[in-house]
């Protein structure tokens, strides 16, 4: 990964941000909530709004997502589409369930459901 990292903590998750290359990788870590997820969608923003060629979010970090948490990230699909398309999810696995029983696995930019 790059030289730089920005750590921000919250209550039940964390989000780490950090430039590999020319793609912005943020990874939260933790439960993904009411409480957190304003925290994880505001950087999201704020990594589709830099200069990145890419975003990517890695989910793998995550060990538990409510509604409000799968609103975030339909919320970061939405902008994604409207700039480019930058945005691509992987590591899906740990929320595979929720995102499936909410129907929205064709809505959001996944790279692989495993």
């Amino acid at each position: 990964m790059g030289d730089s990292a920005r750590i921000l903590e919250g209550v039940g998750l964390t989000v780490r941000v950090e430039r590999d290359r020319e793609a912005l990788v943020i990874s939260p870590v933790g439960e993904l909530d009411l409480a957190n997820a304003k925290t994880l969608e505001d950087e999201l923003r704020r990594a589709m709004g830099s200069d990145a060629s890419a975003v990517v979010l890695d989910l793998g970090g995550l060990s538990f997502i409510d509604s409000t948490g799968l609103r975030a990230l339909l919320v970061a699909a939405k902008l994604s589409q409207m700039n480019g398309r930058r945005l691509r999810m992987v590591r899906v696995a740990p929320i595979r369930r929720a995102i499936e029983v909410s129907g929205l696995e064709h809505s959001l930019p996944l790279v692989g459901m495993q």
